[in-house]
This record gives C-alpha cells, sequence and structure tokens, in this order.
C-alpha cells in the first residue's frame, strides 16, 4: 500500500509542462479534487483533461466531493476521501486544484487551498505520511498542514 500522495495545482500551466511536473514525480493518477471541473484554461476543463492523460497513460477522476468552494457535507467529503485513498493505495496520485501555491506569501504562511486544510488532514489520518505539494517551478514542500492557520 502506498503512504504518499501528491497535490499541484495547474494555473497557468500549458498541458505539456504540467505533464512534465506529473511525470518528474511519478504520478499515475490525478484526482480533480475542484468543485467543479472547469477552467478559463482549457486543457484544464475536466472532459478535455481527462482525455489529454489518458492519451499519456495516466488516470483522470473529478471528485467535486472533494471541492472547497461549495462546501461539502461531511459524508460526501469522507466518501471523496475514501475514493482518493482507494486510489492512491494502488498507483503514485496527485489531488489537483487550481491554486498553484498552496501557501500564501504572506509573513505566516497561510494555506492558500484547500488541499491544505481541508483535504491534508484526514488523508494523514488515513496513513499518508508522506503528502507532497508539487510547486509551480517544479520543486516540492512537504510540511505539517496542521500547523498551518487556514479557513478550511
Amino acid at each position: 500500500m502506498l503512504t504518499e500522495i501528491y497535490t499541484i495545482g495547474h494555473g497557468r500551466h500549458e498541458f505539456g509542462y504540467f505533464l512534465e511536473l506529473l511525470r518528474k514525480y511519478g504520478v499515475g493518477f490525478v484526482c480533480d479534487v475542484r468543485s467543479v471541473a472547469r477552467s478559463r484554461w482549457p486543457q484544464f476543463n475536466g472532459v478535455v483533461l481527462a482525455e489529454l492523460l489518458r492519451e499519456q497513460g495516466i488516470g483522470y477522476e473529478h471528485l467535486p466531493e472533494c471541492g472547497g468552494k461549495t462546501r461539502p457535507t461531511p459524508e460526501d467529503l469522507a466518501w471523496g476521501i475514501g475514493r482518493i485513498a482507494e486510489i492512491a493505495s494502488e498507483t503514485p496520485t496527485v489531488l489537483m486544484c487550481s491554486e498553484s501555491h498552496p501557501l500564501s506569501a504572506h509573513k505566516v504562511p497561510r494555506a492558500n487551498c484547500h488541499r491544505i486544510g481541508m483535504l491534508s488532514p484526514p488523508l494523514r489520518a488515513r496513513g499518508f505520511n508522506r503528502i507532497v505539494h508539487i510547486l509551480p517551478d517544479g520543486s516540492a514542500a512537504e510540511f505539517d498542514e496542521s500547523a498551518v492557520p487556514s479557513i478550511w
């Protein structure tokens, strides 16, 4: 069973660069945790993204139950976290939403995204002891998400 999971924000990336980041970290599956799988950047609209990833041998599933724009019910969120854990136990998985940076640039950084405040703590509770946040420049960050101020 894998105990590592990744997060990424698609931001304004070109699809080729986004794919490069996924490959750099060995990601085999993208869990789209946006409330709605739409973007002003057409390559990140759910149907388009699913097809582009499929062509590259990478799995995709939209999990609106894990979205941060519309607060999920506790039951929906628990189901979504369970689904993520199921997928990630079998293949290297990334949680994707739109926010490029997981933390704000404030003097005391805050969660800039629900991947930190809403999804990481219950995933850690399920045994994912490594949560690796892929940053826009290709580097990665790991930290104690529960210690980061968050609105989630």
